[in-house]
């Protein structure tokens, strides 16, 4: 074949060739990536793991991250299926995990199939993520799992591998499985972590990594250091690889806060690009106090050297002006600019909000025919002209993950259309009930992680702008009530410390 090189190659470095149709690389890779890009009605995330390695606390982020999102979500738990099926006291004991014993094998497979049916059945009615969050340690089970999924034709499927060979993160995992997993529940925490080394001991057995040929994958390492990622496109690659490259299992202070009160009218005449006025100066310098405070405070807690707190705020001129006492150069998102109310509350909708809520009241008595669609459907409803709470979070989705990445203390300044969503995940509150949700005007919202993967919130209001910082704490984070929820409420008592992590 003839080169149709031009005289000085430009077409070549400019990567300008003409290529038709015809001429496209069509080899093997190329043909099933074309496959796997297209996303299924339906996906199921089953998880790969020894015990202790942190595949529940994985389940548990994912579900939030997913609910959050808007899809429909559901984590099945093999471990429940095998404890309502055969109580704790027999099931959760190590000579239960005896692969030489074919009564125990048998059972605890047609547990696992019969949430991975449950898990399917769950896809069919409607839902569009079933997390499957079982050990699926060798290539002969995840076989069986792939088999079954395919045999329906409608759904994907991904292995999430967690993989940890840090002695110090493995230990974490099991002091905290033992101390708040039914299966111990009666045993002393020596016998408790003996039991659970000869249960992890059982497993390594018989355990096969997850291979290339077992078709798409995500393998996590030490749930921080490393990824690894097979054949994923479509929306695993947009959001689900992105937001589990971001999770780990360090603690730190999370903190929401308004912008300040701004000025009636900015330059241009509009609210949106208003500065602070004097008590939303007064605010910010109170604000950057109780950050410091409290940076300080979790700085000396962890014995680790003091590093400086992240911070977001919206691109409008009080958000940032809100955030800059704190002396910390703020990242300025366009993400967390309030939502686009569109030709409602043109005149009247201050962007701060003056309340505690957005002002829905008086939105029903102006906009009544807008109302009635809201109710409906708060989550898509659409301001006319504007965004919904939906569109809100999907511009929100990377912060999110930017701050779940952050391993030193985050500050976040925004509006409370946007602090609403971002609560409703920290809290796990039904993201359709978010526009309900209240932020202090003049106060903080402390977010705490907690180990099982949940959070702990706390309201600290500063009980006057034009005074000292003082704050009253009002615990309002919770979990559903899982095996993660007794995880949650007690992870504040530091008995069980947490390792630490690199950013």
């Amino acid at each position: 074949m003839a080169n149709s090189c031009d005289a000085n190659g430009d077409a070549y470095y400019n990567g300008a060739q003409n290529m038709g149709p015809g001429s496209a690389i069509r080899s093997d890779r190329q043909l099933l990536r074309e496959q796997l890009t297209p996303d299924a009605r339906g996906l199921i995330v089953a998880m790969v793991g020894l015990p202790a390695r942190g595949k529940s606390f994985i389940s548990r982020k994912l579900e939030r991250f997913l609910k959050w999102s808007g899809s429909t979500t559901k984590t099945f738990n093999v471990g429940k299926y095998r404890r309502d099926a055969v109580m704790p006291e027999r099931s959760g004991r190590s000579e239960f995990f005896d692969n030489q014993n074919p009564d125990s094998v048998a059972a605890r497979e047609k547990m696992a199939m019969t949430a991975l049916a449950d898990a399917i059945k769950f896809l069919d009615e409607g839902g569009k993520f079933a997390i499957f969050d079982a050990t699926n340690s060798t290539v002969a089970r995840r076989q069986s799992i792939a088999e079954q999924v395919r045999a329906h034709g409608h759904y994907s499927l991904i292995w999430v591998e967690a993989v940890c060979d840090d002695e110090e993160v493995v230990r974490f995992n099991m002091l905290t499985k033992v101390k708040y997993s039914p299966d111990f529940k009666e045993m002393s925490a020596d016998q408790a972590m003996s039991d659970l080394t000869a249960r992890i001991q059982k497993y390594s057995e018989i355990y096969e990594t997850i291979q290339d040929s077992e078709g798409a994958f995500i393998k996590l390492f030490n749930l921080s250091s490393k990824v690894m990622a097979n054949h994923c496109y479509g929306r695993v690659a947009k959001s689900i690889l992105p937001y589990l490259m971001a999770i780990h299992i360090g603690s730190r202070p999370i903190w929401l806060a308004r912008a300040g009160p701004g000025s009636t009218k900015g330059q241009n005449g509009s609210d949106r690009d208003s500065t602070l006025s004097d008590e939303g100066q007064r605010y910010a310098k109170h604000l950057a106090a109780f950050v410091q405070q409290r940076s300080r405070r979790y700085w000396d807690s962890s014995g680790n050297p003091q590093e400086q707190t992240k911070v977001f705020t919206s691109t409008m001129p009080r958000a940032v002006e809100s955030a800059f006492p704190t002396s910390v150069q703020p990242d300025k998102r366009s993400a967390l600019n309030p939502i686009d109310k569109g030709v409602v509350g043109a005149g009247w909708w201050d962007v701060e909000c003056p309340d505690d809520v957005p002002p829905w009241s008086e939105v029903e008595k102006r906009h009544p025919d807008f109302m009635d669609q809201w109710h409906k459907n708060p989550l898509v409803c659409q301001f006319p002209g504007g965004e919904s709470y939906l569109d809100v979070i999907m511009r929100l989705e990377s912060v999110l993950i930017d701050v779940e990445m952050c391993t030193s203390p985050v500050l976040i300044v925004s509006h409370i259309t946007v602090l609403q969503l971002l609560l409703a995940y920290f809290k796990g509150v039904p993201v359709e009930e978010a526009w309900k949700m209240s932020l202090p005007k003049f106060g903080v919202v402390e977010v705490n992680p907690t180990s099982g993967g949940s959070f702990l919130c706390e309201e600290h209001l500063l009980s006057s702008p034009t005074g000292d910082v003082t704050v009253s704490l009002e615990k309002r984070c919770r979990d559903d009530a899982s095996e993660s929820a007794s995880i949650m409420a007690a992870d504040a008592a530091a008995e069980v410390k947490r390792p630490k992590v690199s950013a």
